[in-house]
């Protein structure tokens, strides 16, 4: 039987598929499932209905949420385990509640990265990931942080971490994308905020300019974000509002700052203390292959 992968067309998950062009996965990509819906109702009442799964035993639907195209996939290629890479808090309360009734008829496995999706929705769990491809072995001094998100509410924490970078004198770049509709910015707000998204290539090479990330966790979200492992992955250091950070494999405060949480050290000493540089290996298991592993067994 074949092992297949059908993700979701946005630039970052092709980029992560990269790592697995090596391995023996046909990869396809949501597009190529998506077909004419005229009636989007009866296709959903139809996704309900019995059928027959592909022939296909391996089959990773990636971070797809849309039932009538899983639905597609469980019929033309087989049943799949679905990795979910955002908390399903995220999706709209129509979509959450059809995903779940839906995977729930079809007894389909979903994986996530957030452990609050695990208990309370009996998700499997694994560590969030993202490519191989960023792991470094080094440690570069910039002395400049960075930034880069939709508002969604952070604008406020974002201003604040800058406000003491700037007093240590750290550089710092950010990056807020203004939320859509709302009409409550004040000209300060404006200031440093944009309407212009960065690429995917212009994000990356923004971290690679920089030695320190910022992440700015979303609605008490549990698991970790892309920027965690980013900054994990090549050795920078880390200003997090996410205290479950230090559950991670391989964490280590020389390198993590829990902003809000911090009570015996400063922002100042904790950037002058030297970087700690995780083991390759340990760093492996927040990747794409290591997923596939544990969803599907050896290669």
């Amino acid at each position: 039987m074949k092992r297949v992968i059908i993700a979701n067309d946005f630039y970052v998950t092709k980029y992560l598929m990269k790592d697995v062009i090596d391995l023996d996965y046909d990869i396809f990509f949501e597009s190529d499932f998506r077909c004419r819906v005229i009636n989007k109702t009866f296709a959903r009442f139809n996704a309900f209905l019995p059928s027959k799964p592909g022939p296909n035993d391996c089959v990773l639907a990636f971070a797809i949420e849309n039932i009538i195209v899983l639905d597609q996939i469980y019929r033309k290629v087989g049943k799949p385990k679905v990795w979910l890479w955002n908390p399903i808090s995220s999706m709209t309360r129509k979509n959450k509640k059809l995903f779940l009734s839906y995977v729930r008829r079809k007894k389909i496995e979903v994986w996530t990265f957030d452990e609050n999706d695990v208990e309370l929705y009996g998700f499997l769990y694994h560590d969030q990931i993202h490519s191989s491809s960023l792991i470094k072995s080094t440690v570069s001094v910039y002395n400049r942080a960075f930034f880069s998100g939709v508002d969604k509410g952070r604008l406020c924490t974002v201003k604040g971490i800058k406000k003491e970078l700037d007093e240590i004198s750290i550089d710092s770049v950010v990056h807020i994308v203004r939320d859509k509709g709302n009409n409550g910015y004040t000209l300060s707000d404006l200031d440093v905020t944009t309407d212009v998204y960065l690429s995917f290539d212009e994000y990356l090479e923004q971290v690679e300019q920089s030695d320190i990330l910022i992440d700015v966790a979303q609605n008490n979200q549990r698991g970790v974000t892309l920027r965690v492992v980013e900054a994990f992955f090549q050795n920078k250091k880390l200003i997090t509002t996410n205290p479950y950070v230090a559950s991670m494999d391989g964490y280590c405060p020389e390198n993590i700052y829990i902003y809000g949480e911090e009570r015996h050290r400063a922002l100042k000493e904790f950037i002058e203390t030297p970087t700690h540089v995780v083991k390759d290996s340990i760093k492996r298991q927040y990747t794409l292959k290591h997923l596939l592993e544990k969803m599907f067994g050896g290669f």
